[in-house]
């Protein structure tokens, strides 16, 4: 028996790094005006409010980082805090993240969310990116998809340039925010579902490389739901995720090389992302490792090595698990024919319907196999593996009607 699961992901990782692009402009903008070469100019005009509070955001972030001085997220809150007085972006994401996070103090998503706003209002696309997430799953503030949509969507569509004094910052993308906003339209979350905007944006994180918006693609190019159907773009897809790590992106991989059309099936490349799945604990990763070693697929066949397997997940209740063990030790294939956990195995599987459990156990029940004959018993197992397809049970239940050899004697002329 074979299994198969296509699997979707859905993510709701937190932006908690940031660019240091503006750092050159924000020690520019006073340690250069104001020291040159070591000399300090302009004596008798203090620096402005501004210029301080950038230096304060420049020896926070040195705190908050460890950067040339021992990490101190306290010191570090304290100078974010000052900074945050005149507005400042940044001092406002940082003061967002370690409320968020309980860095420096005692977490508090009420002031993570209201400073993520201060820095979404002012165009940080971190920032709103973060209150996004806050609004999607209801942190530090009543859960609001409309709202959430919002955010993602300034945060996923800006990347102008912004302006900080005489110095422009590039703004990189944010592609956890693409990623998002893909989903908000895949599920029609906060917005009118549009499959087709979903394509978009997963596309564009995914050439971020973003392993979950490469899956997501992936998934849509094979459906042909939203573009047209193109095996190869999805494949390549699906490896770059499944590169990453992404278990779900490995175990497609794994199934499509498995089970996929003929001219791409390649047993020993499914076997290895099997693998791969199977370490991080997908357990159709391990019942298809044992399949693939209880057949010799991709693999030298080994039935020890599919009972090992089968028995790590036999506790998942997975029905075709029951039936596979069930044969194992019906027919003793890598292991001593053991009738009582035959008969124990393909009982479990019965109650899944199984129509192949249902032929087994008329079997057991028909020879005595660890069980007193029962050709009652037998019948009725037969008639039930019929009624679910199997035809060699139907064969069987013809011979059930004849008598006994001794029987027929009896009535044999002299």
């Amino acid at each position: 028996m074979k299994i198969k699961k296509i699997s979707c992901i859905l993510s709701s990782l937190f932006f908690i790094t940031t660019s240091n692009a503006g750092d050159t402009c924000l020690q520019q903008n006073f340690w250069d005006i104001w020291f040159n070469q070591g000399s300090f100019k302009g004596f008798g005009l203090p620096p402005s409010e501004t210029q301080i509070q950038k230096a304060q955001v420049e020896l926070a972030e040195n705190y908050y980082l460890g950067d040339r001085i021992a990490k101190n997220y306290k010191s570090a809150y304290d100078l974010f805090l000052r900074a945050s007085k005149g507005d400042l972006t940044q001092a406002n994401f940082r003061l967002g993240l370690m409320n968020h996070y309980g860095q420096g103090k005692e977490k508090d998503l009420i002031k993570a969310f209201d400073h993520y706003q201060l820095a979404a209002n002012q165009n940080d696309n971190e920032a709103q990116f973060n209150l996004a997430l806050m609004y999607r799953y209801g942190l530090g503030i009543e859960k609001n998809l409309t709202e959430a949509y919002h955010w993602f969507y300034r945060s996923a569509a800006s990347e102008e340039m912004k302006a900080v004094d005489a110095c422009f910052e590039a703004k990189s993308t944010v592609p956890e925010a693409q990623f998002n906003l893909a989903q908000m339209y895949h599920y029609g979350f906060g917005t009118k579902k549009d499959v087709k905007k979903a394509f978009n944006w997963y596309e564009k994180a995914a050439q971020n490389n973003l392993k979950e918006a490469q899956f997501n693609f992936a998934k849509l190019i094979l459906t042909g739901e939203a573009a047209d159907y193109h095996f190869d773009i999805a494949i390549e897809n699906y490896r770059l995720a499944a590169k990453q790590g992404l278990l779900e992106a490995q175990l497609n991989l794994a199934q499509l090389y498995h089970y996929g059309p003929s001219y791409f099936q390649n047993f020993k490349k499914a076997f290895k992302w099997y693998q791969a799945a199977a370490n991080q604990g997908s357990n159709e990763a391990i019942f298809n490792l044992a399949l693939m070693q209880q057949y010799g697929r991709g693999t030298i066949q080994n039935h020890i090595s599919a009972k090992n397997y089968y028995h790590q997940i036999e506790e998942k209740n997975i029905p075709e698990v029951y039936v596979n063990l069930g044969f194992i030790y019906h027919y003793g294939l890598g292991t001593p024919v053991n009738d009582q956990k035959a008969k124990s195995y393909f009982e479990k599987a019965s109650k899944h319907k199984f129509g192949e459990a249902d032929f087994h156990l008329g079997i057991i029940y028909r020879d005595g196999r660890g069980v007193a004959k029962n050709l009652v018993l037998a019948d009725s197992f037969f008639q039930m593996a019929n009624e679910k397809g199997i035809y060699e049970a139907k064969e069987i239940i013809k011979t059930l009607a004849l008598r006994e050899s001794d029987d027929i004697n009896l009535f044999e002329a002299p």
